[in-house]
């Protein structure tokens, strides 16, 4: 017999022993209600004619989403979007002008298919494709659209992640804002969850929820209804996860410049290259 079977059989025992103790020492309930984040407590995305924004979405030390945008009153408009394996630029000169798109690709399966998507769609052109380095880059220039509802869309992707766990309002400071601070619990969702080591704040402009700024942190556990089945998840799987989360949102004077990339290709298209 495999000298390794009796360990084997020996955890699997004492897995199985740890479950009843948690189930008898914590019945198979949480300790207090799932919680919801209020609706009137949800963050959102300040409105403002213009503006900067950044953030990003952190997993287990791997960036899930970062972005960069910004939007002028004069009508420049500006993002950037890198989500690891792609990372997109856009610029746009006014709300009537064409939309210039610089999709960087880490060379694999999906190019062929992104490439179709592209030259299948009657409201982008392909203007140049280049391969360097292991990834592909995309110079695509669309039909006119005004790109402020796309920016202020990827902003409010980093700020609905907030919702994943509640908050407590704390006082407000010494410049007006209203701090929130991020709280531990069981949560519903697809599945239950707990939030354990909740830290950081979200400060929202004065007597509203639009986020100025955000920097919290917590681990996830999933599936947790119950203190025994957060255990046992924890014991037997990758959980908990680690999430860190950060938004800036500054409104007022902002600053659109036209990259080189788009200098390029309005230049070859100046030129009848294009």
């Amino acid at each position: 017999m495999d000298r390794r079977t009796p360990r084997l059989l020996n955890g699997v025992l004492a897995l199985c022993c740890l479950a009843l103790v948690f189930a008898a020492v914590y019945p198979f309930s949480t300790a207090s209600p799932h919680l919801e984040n209020p609706v009137d407590e949800r963050f959102t995305v300040p409105e403002s004619d213009e503006y900067r924004a950044t953030g990003a979405i952190v997993a287990d030390g791997e960036t899930a989403l970062e972005f960069e945008g910004a939007v002028t009153t004069d009508g420049g408009r500006y993002q950037l979007i890198d989500e690891g394996d792609v990372r997109t630029e856009q610029y746009q000169t006014s709300p009537d002008s064409p939309v210039y798109s610089r999709i960087i690709v880490e060379e694999d399966g999906n190019i062929d298919r992104l490439r179709d998507q592209i030259q299948s769609d009657t409201d982008r052109k392909l203007l140049r494709e280049n391969r360097t380095g292991g990834t592909v880059t995309f110079i695509v220039r669309g039909e006119s659209r005004d790109m402020t509802d796309a920016v202020s869309g990827t902003a409010s992707v980093v700020v609905r992640s907030l919702y994943a766990t509640g908050y407590e309002r704390e006082a407000d400071d010494s410049q007006g804002a209203t701090v929130y601070k991020p709280k531990n619990g069981w949560y519903e969702g697809t599945e239950p969850y707990r939030v354990t080591g909740a830290t950081g704040e979200v400060r929202t402009a004065p007597d509203t929820t639009a986020v100025r700024s955000a920097t919290v942190t917590w681990e996830q556990t999933v599936p947790a209804g119950t203190y025994a089945e957060s255990a046992l998840v924890r014991l037997t799987s990758d959980a908990p996860r680690t999430y860190d989360l950060s938004f800036e949102f500054e409104s007022g004077q902002a600053t659109v410049n036209r990259p080189a990339w788009v200098n390029a290709v309005r230049n070859r298209s100046v030129a009848g290259q294009s």
